[in-house]
């Protein structure tokens, strides 16, 4: 391929290139996934200790009884390529049962910036919602798999506000409280679909396109040049 030819096919690449950054920055989105809430034998032991049972409600699934459930994963936001924030099925939830009262707790939101896992807390017909019910002292993101992350949060503590809203509705007397604010209460993992901003196809399908046309120019070129003449013996 001629220098002038190789000149226009990259400047053609970057000017397209130019024009898909300045399409609407609606970044990576969520399509999809599941969240698993597993809870620590400790923390199973605790809420036996102090007469609660946990079931799924909504959307939720129950996988193991009393101690693990499933989550439906419906969106999330971004923080350049990394998840900011995984969103479940605001219907999918669990419920803390303890004699007559029974608590709902569902709409989850864990936010990696913070460590936090949020939702609503319903007691009755009353709710608090997005309160802040469990902190994590690590959540990390393998995205060796762009379009299916594996996000983990371990270290799961109770926070003092979920601990006294809880604690009071259920009744749990206040000298077990400082106990359970110990207790790790397990794991939250999530497998979450994404897609690519739209400028990120283009710009995929632009390299793709400019690597086929200079594989084209280079045999056409190849199969206009003469047959080198023999050597003379």
């Amino acid at each position: 391929m001629k220098l002038q030819q190789l000149q226009r096919l990259l400047k053609g690449i970057v000017a397209a290139a130019a024009v898909a950054a300045t399409l609407p920055a609606a970044a990576q989105s969520v399509t999809g996934g599941t969240a698993t809430l597993t809870f620590s034998d400790d923390a199973v032991s605790t809420l036996s200790l102090i007469g609660v049972s946990v079931s799924a409600t909504g959307s939720a699934s129950t996988v193991t009884p009393g101690q693990v459930f499933s989550f439906p994963i419906t969106g999330g936001t971004f923080s350049g390529d990394a998840l900011d924030t995984v969103i479940t099925d605001p219907a999918a939830g669990v419920t803390l049962t303890r004699g007559a009262t029974v608590i709902t707790l569902n709409d989850f939101r864990v936010d990696r910036g913070t460590s936090t896992l949020y939702g609503d807390i319903v007691i009755g017909g009353s709710t608090t919602e997005d309160a802040a019910l469990y902190t994590f002292t690590s959540i990390t993101e393998d995205m060796s798999d762009f379009y299916n992350r594996q996000v983990s949060a371990s270290g799961m503590f109770i926070t003092e506000l979920a601990l006294n809203t809880l604690g009071d509705a259920l009744g749990v007397p206040t000298f077990l409280r400082p106990v359970v604010a110990e207790v790790d209460f397990g794991t939250l993992t999530g497998n979450v679909a994404v897609v690519p901003e739209p400028s990120t196809y283009l710009l995929m399908g632009l390299g793709l396109a400019g690597v086929g046309l200079l594989k084209r120019r280079r045999a056409a070129s190849s199969e206009r040049e003469p047959a080198a003449a023999p050597q003379a013996a």
